[in-house]
């Protein structure tokens, strides 16, 4: 039998030989050891149309996973969650054993954290969580998200990761770039020096190069000239923790896509990413 396939949203449009639509429902995984949170996201993403599996703990969501392959997997953790750090290792050590799912084609993994936390942001997606969430979470928005996240990930899976260099003598402050552009079409590459950054532009390619003006050992004006020469047309994008001492058209002549004193405002920096 003869199938089309017509992409909408997350959903499936399906028709046969004889032109009859069927409609394939996305499949959520929901683990959570908690009975009231997890049957009240379960009704909300049944409502909305998704076909829904629960799972109390790791050894019930793996006998999910292994008989019906969701399209989502929402993961929650909660204070000294040992479990749920285990369950999501688990969960990626698994994709990677299958042969039959392609590099980057596994079920996206949304973890719900109570807490508002940068470095476990960063030490989740170093995971292989797809996104993180912070609760409280408005249970009626969440089927708009995972659709989100799903037809992000059938797009993505073809796509080659944007990659960013950042260079910033201080660990803080790469650990916050990270964290306020984490996505998971991005791919960081951090630098500490002034020598490790100029070896990396030269043998890697990226996509945008960030560097703080402030980290150079010698004059920052002729590390830009050589940079510009060695990365081409790539944007460079340069931060500091002072103000005044190179003028805008100066920076222009330089090749500079954008600067940004320190603090850096976050909106501006990531809507030039």
């Amino acid at each position: 039998m003869k199938v089309q396939i017509v992409k909408k949203n997350s959903f499936d449009l399906l028709r046969n030989s004889k032109g009859q639509r069927i409609i394939r429902q996305p499949k959520i995984l929901i683990i959570d050891s908690l009975n009231y949170t997890r049957l009240g996201m379960d009704y909300a993403l049944t409502n909305a149309g998704y076909k829904v599996f629960s799972a109390h703990n790791s050894q019930e969501a793996m006998k999910v996973i292994q008989s019906e392959l969701p399209d989502a997997i929402l993961l929650s953790l909660r204070s000294n969650d040992t479990d749920g750090i285990n369950t999501l290792k688990e969960l990626k050590e698994y994709f990677r054993l299958r042969l039959d799912i392609a590099s980057g084609a596994e079920p996206p993994v949304i973890v719900l954290s109570a807490f508002r936390n940068s470095r476990q942001v960063l030490d989740l997606q170093y995971l292989g969580a797809s996104i993180v969430l912070f609760r409280p979470i408005n249970i009626h928005e969440l089927p708009e998200i995972i659709d989100a996240i799903i037809a992000n990930k059938h797009s993505s899976v073809l796509q080659e990761k944007r990659k960013i260099l950042v260079f910033d003598a201080e660990i803080r402050s790469c650990t916050f770039l990270q964290s306020v552009l984490a996505h998971e079409t991005y791919s960081f590459e951090t630098s500490e020096s002034e020598a490790e950054t100029m070896a990396k532009i030269k043998n890697k390619r990226f996509d945008l190069i960030i560097l703080d003006l402030s980290s150079f050992d010698s004059d920052y004006r002729q590390n830009l000239q050589k940079i510009k020469e060695i990365a081409g047309k790539v944007p460079i994008i340069t931060t500091s923790a002072f103000g005044g001492q190179i003028s805008e058209e100066q920076f222009n002549e330089l090749g500079v896509f954008a600067h940004f004193t320190k603090p850096i405002n976050i909106k501006r920096i990531a809507i030039h990413c």
